[in-house]
């Protein structure tokens, strides 16, 4: 089983990547999921797909989510830090790339420098 860090699971790619894990569940596991300060839909989509880690983009929408799923085991971190440490975390085989702009440069990096396969998917 791959285990996945999906950067940018609340846009349109994001949600097509998720697509795919759900019909595969055999074969691909959420690691991690990122967005930027989508907590609603951030939410949805821990509770769906458990996640280890969940990562947005700043304290207060990393606190907002922290408190709309303390009933999961699911760990939320914030900003670049959050970004870079489950892009190259040892568990995780792919990082799909799915975030918006610069933003993913650094995180994507982390992830090269850790050998992890990359998918880019940058509009």
């Amino acid at each position: 089983m791959k285990q996945i860090t999906l950067l940018g699971a609340t846009g349109s790619i994001g949600q097509s990547t998720l697509d795919i894990v759900a019909l595969h569940p055999e074969l691909y596991r959420v690691f991690a999921l990122t967005a930027n300060n989508s907590c609603k839909k951030m939410e949805a989509l821990c509770r769906r797909f458990s996640p280890q880690f969940a990562v947005m983009s700043d304290i207060d929408s990393a606190a907002q989510l922290q408190q709309a799923i303390a009933d999961l085991s699911t760990v939320v971190l914030a900003g670049e830090a959050g970004l870079a440490q489950v892009a190259a975390a040892d568990e995780v085989q792919i990082v799909v790339a799915a975030i918006v702009g610069s933003v993913g440069l650094m995180p994507t990096l982390a992830a090269v420098r850790a050998g992890k396969r990359i998918l880019l998917a940058n509009k």
